[in-house]
């Protein structure tokens, strides 16, 4: 079964993609940057993660690195409604990069398309 993690502090879009994206997908939510920084450093093992820029406690990408040097195999994508979320994804070193005005079967597509 694939795993995911989705970074993400609005519980209605990040409840949303979780029930969307649980058929065949072991999705496992965290509401701030803290909660994410816990999950990768436990060893949880994902083959993609989602990240929002804007978290209660930090910025989404500020978790690319931890997840870099500990799982180098995962997938991240950032999930964002800022307009420079292109510039921010690729110079923190994400997979991908996704506006959240972007409809959600396009979405949902992108993001598998990430998992091996």
């Amino acid at each position: 079964m694939k795993r995911m993690m989705i970074v993400e502090d609005h519980s209605a879009f990040a409840q949303a993609l979780q029930l969307v994206l649980g058929e065949g997908t072991d999705v496992i939510l965290a509401r701030t940057l803290e909660e994410g920084r816990a999950l990768v450093r436990d060893g949880d093992l994902f083959d993609v993660v989602v990240l929002d820029l804007a978290l209660p406690d930090g910025v989404g990408t500020d978790l690319i690195p931890d997840i870099r040097e500990r799982h180098p195999q995962t997938r991240v994508a950032v999930l964002s409604a800022r307009d420079d979320i292109g510039e921010v994804a690729s110079r923190a070193g994400a997979d991908a990069a996704i506006p959240k005005e972007t409809p959600l079967p396009e979405i949902i597509s992108s993001l598998r398309g990430l998992t091996p």
